[in-house]
């Protein structure tokens, strides 16, 4: 007679260090030194919270915690050590970790844990960006009230060998990550403020498939306002994937998860400070989507702290000076060959910078980090293109195309009290 399975329910914590290939091939001896410094503050943070390590390998841990609230507690404290941590480190030699917490039914034998339990959680780090957590919203349901932290709906994602979607969402621990929205809706006033908070509400409750604000009725780009973008003549090539005609969301998203650390190495040498920095802000879109005006190239949208209004999409209005918008972007060929395709940042300077323009300065850096142009400055020619396609965007929305609907992240309400 076989042995009947032992199982539980039980929270999985799973980490690994973002772009850990690139740091151990451009300084081993370093990495491993600083690899072992994060683990022991992270071993620490486990036991603390009443986890155990149970497996993982090289760069990677794997966490199981009696439950949701312990997890996320701990992960939160984990990335705010690692912040500090890092702080004194260079650019390049940081060691930023990606976070994923599942709530799941698992194998126990011989002290490991297997199942779906256990990938989704993997999958789930996979999909945060670095030094960020991403949960499932069965730890959502059980932490929401309970850890004093904000919370990003990014939508549901299909999971390699799982049956059904998994409804995903970012942890904001960070004051800077949720404020921007607090400004942004004190800004509303009055009845707007109080029909977006009751939209709010309905969102948590399932009953809204609609988006809480109605985004711009965008112009379709005529053809010759992004035919301008170069075709890269010798573009970064990373692998090659079947069927590139048959490509899903997830598929797309894997992709980009696979090689968004050697994408912005690339970019980083371009020396705009934005370029090696831009895939730590929040991201607007929840999976990479094929856009007609960066010459069908798959683009992921980010916006700084500064821009967090940008979330208000067509209500988002004036943004300050200082915002940034970055687009990144891939290809995939007819053949299959998946490229890396340019990195277009806009900037919104001080008045007087660029009137014609709303004084955003647009700049486009190639895929191995040269810089095609900026606005005023080197090659500014060549990125008008840029300012001539926003520019029908209209006045009133400060020359800002938004995400396709299908594709923004819906966001939550970061009250105080919880949601």
């Amino acid at each position: 007679m076989e042995r009947e399975v032992e199982r539980r329910l039980t929270t999985i914590l799973a980490a690994d260090v973002a772009g850990y290939s690139r740091l151990m091939s451009e300084d081993e001896e370093g990495t491993l030194a600083r690899l072992r410094q994060a683990r022991e503050i992270i071993d620490r943070l486990i036991a603390r919270h009443n986890g155990r390590v149970f497996g993982g390998a090289g760069d990677s841990v794997m966490a199981e915690f009696p439950s949701p609230v312990q997890a996320v507690r701990c992960a939160v404290q984990i990335q705010q050590e690692l912040e500090r941590f890092n702080a004194d480190l260079p650019e390049a030699r940081r060691m930023l970790f990606r976070i994923g917490i599942n709530l799941g039914d698992v194998m126990v034998e011989n002290g490991n844990l297997f199942g779906d339990g256990v990938n989704i959680a993997d999958r789930l780090q996979g999909l945060a960006a670095a030094g960020e957590i991403c949960i499932a919203d069965g730890v959502y349901q059980q932490v929401r009230n309970k850890v004093p932290v904000g919370y990003e709906r990014l939508g549901r994602y299909s999971v390699r060998h799982i049956a059904e979607p998994v409804l995903v969402y970012r942890v904001l621990a960070r004051p800077e990550d949720v404020r921007p929205l607090r400004r942004a809706l004190a800004r509303l006033g009055g009845r707007s403020r109080t029909l977006a908070l009751a939209g709010v509400v309905l969102l948590l409750a399932g009953g809204v498939a609609a988006w809480l604000w109605s985004g711009l009725l965008q112009k379709a780009p005529r053809p010759e306002d992004f035919a301008a973008i170069p075709d890269i003549a010798v573009p970064t090539r990373h692998f090659r994937v079947e069927n590139p005609a048959e490509l899903s969301e997830a598929d797309a998203l894997t992709i980009y998860d696979r090689i968004i650390d050697d994408m912005v190495a690339a970019y980083r040498k371009s020396g705009d400070p934005s370029a090696g920095t831009y895939y730590r802000w929040r991201r607007y879109n929840t999976v990479p989507y094929l856009s007609a005006t960066h010459g069908r190239r798959y683009v992921n949208n980010y916006a700084n702290a500064r821009a967090g209004a940008y979330g208000l999409y067509g209500r988002a209005g004036t943004l300050p000076a200082g915002s940034i918008l970055a687009k990144d972007a891939f290809e995939v060929t007819e053949n299959g060959d998946v490229v890396t395709g340019p990195l277009t940042l806009m900037e919104k300077m001080e008045p007087g910078f660029n009137p014609e323009g709303r004084d955003w300065r647009y700049t486009m850096i190639l895929p191995d980090g040269t810089l095609f142009g900026t606005t005023n400055g080197p090659g500014s020619g060549r990125v008008e293109f840029c300012q001539n396609c926003h520019i029908a965007a209209g006045d009133e929305h400060d020359h800002l195309f938004f995400i396709p609907k299908p594709y923004r992240v819906r966001f939550l309400n970061p009250g105080e009290g919880g949601d």
